[in-house]
């Protein structure tokens, strides 16, 4: 039991020990205690142990940076800045926004250029325009904790010098690619939605219909995660089927196209997520066809810890994200959960046609109730009508992004944009249109108090110790027979 705890446990503790480590930056002695008890752990074998090592090392990674006082004084005052483009630029309705690290600043600055130009990771470019101030605090916080420490609206832009091109830049020229085809072939406003789906452009979806994704409960289909990669992964795997090919070489050719969609849609958090997880299910696939591991050694649940570990590691500051925290927190109850209704007599007993839907809506309600308390503290509110909507609107999805998808793949023909008109009219605006209706029915936000996540935790805890007293009880009775 503790060793399939081991790795869940590590990547809770890290987790936990980053939380309080921006509230502490203990510094240097977090990672002499870290290597403490991992000395502790190793020489007694201690699960525990090897726990306490991993909060410790959490404690240990956030840096705080603080704002030199000179900087505090010079930045408001900030005209004009050069510095090379980080990532992928995000676009949005009327801008697009990037992360720029400046040649002769220690800090980063998130700026906000003119829509439509080709500005890719790597690119040295001259910036002319203002500072500004992140507000409210907490957005000012959240971009500190990734080195962020001001805003910067471009009116112009000079690219001294193009980046390298690299995997990242290589990456970014392709999703320019892509968005400009999509914009091009679908009219509006099945563009943008498919711009925000497919590639997770959803800034340049009007505001009014990101607050209505919102509040209907299916805002986590605009933030591209392991539903759009399961979505696009299923899909493949049965096109791959239609011409026989035998699951290990759908797997080694599914997995790099994993990889490089969570490129193409800037390699966020739930996306890498996602790309660890179907790496680690194609590497045990390909073992499993070689005979070399067994299959009921599948665990998935590992699967999301390495996944976790991976991310906690390399974006220390992800782990205090509402998006890490609800990718995570639905992925974990989608796993843990799911189990108990597939093996259940009630699935068994009802007929082939309603097996699908009924599945489809036990997913659905996993990763709702997994999500809910960080919903809830998060953004305030809960939203009962999310359960129904994503029933509906998840195949619809589906719908829409291998749409996009076939029209990607005929953008040389003459068909991509007839088929585009059809894609807009046919699926894309009733699509709007049900999401629309969905958030402007009675009750569809329910407001919650600011402790209702600490309350859906204490709830988890006592469901936790009642089932181990159930199975507790049950087991001392078979034992008393």
């Amino acid at each position: 039991m503790l060793g399939r705890a081991l790795l869940p446990g590590i990547a809770a503790a890290l987790g936990f020990g980053v939380a309080c480590g921006y509230l502490l930056f203990p510094g240097v002695w977090a990672v002499l205690a870290a290597g403490g008890t991992l000395a502790l752990g190793a020489s007694l074998r201690s699960t525990v142990a090897l726990w306490a090592a991993a909060f410790a090392l959490g404690l240990a990674l956030p840096q705080k940076v603080p704002l030199p006082d000179h900087l505090a004084f010079q930045l408001p005052a900030l005209e004009e800045v050069t510095g090379r483009v980080l990532d992928l630029p995000d676009p949005r309705a009327k801008t697009d926004a990037l992360t720029l690290d400046p040649v002769t600043l220690p800090v980063r600055l998130l700026a906000y250029v003119p829509k439509g130009l080709e500005l890719f990771p790597g690119d040295l470019v001259r910036l002319r325009g203002e500072f500004g101030v992140p507000s409210p605090p907490a957005w000012r916080s959240h971009l500190e904790r990734r080195g962020v420490y001001g805003l910067f609206f471009a009116r112009e832009v000079e690219v001294l010098h193009r980046g390298s091109r690299g995997l990242l830049g290589w990456a970014g020229r392709v999703r320019a690619r892509l968005l400009s085809v999509v914009s091009s072939s679908v009219p509006e406003p099945g563009g943008s939605v498919l711009a925000a789906l497919l590639l997770g452009a959803r800034g340049s979806l009007p505001e009014q219909d990101d607050q209505a994704f919102r509040a209907a409960g299916v805002a986590h289909v605009l933030a591209l995660s392991g539903l759009h990669v399961g979505l696009l992964a299923a899909g493949g795997w049965w096109l791959l089927g239609l011409v026989r090919l035998p699951g290990t070489w759908r797997y080694l050719l599914l997995v790099p196209a994993v990889g490089l969609y969570v490129l193409l849609g800037g390699a966020r958090v739930s996306l890498v997520r996602a790309g660890i997880m179907f790496a680690v299910l194609g590497v045990f696939w390909v073992l499993w066809a070689q005979g070399w591991v067994l299959r009921r050694w599948l665990d998935p649940v590992q699967g999301l810890a390495l996944a976790a570990v991976a991310v906690i590691l390399v974006w220390p500051h992800a782990t205090l994200e509402a998006g890490f925290q609800l990718s995570f927190a639905a992925t974990g109850a989608i796993l843990l959960l799911l189990p108990h209704w597939t093996a259940s007599p009630l699935r068994k007993r009802l007929p082939k046609g309603l097996r699908w839907p009924v599945d489809l809506l036990a997913v659905t309600a996993c990763a709702q109730v997994g999500a809910l308390p960080f919903l809830g503290a998060s953004f305030g509110y809960v939203t009962p009508y999310g359960l129904v909507a994503n029933l509906v609107l998840v195949p619809w999805t589906a719908a829409l992004l291998w749409g996009g998808v076939v029209i990607l793949a005929l953008t040389w023909t003459p068909v991509a944009e007839p088929l585009g008109a059809i894609l807009d009219r046919a699926l894309v605006r009733p699509y709007l249109a049900a999401v629309r209706g969905a958030a402007s029915l009675p009750g569809a936000t329910l407001p919650v108090g600011p402790y209702f996540g600490l309350w859906c935790l204490f709830l988890a805890l006592a469901v936790l110790i009642l089932v181990a007293y159930i199975e507790n009880e049950r087991g001392d009775l078979v034992r008393s027979r």
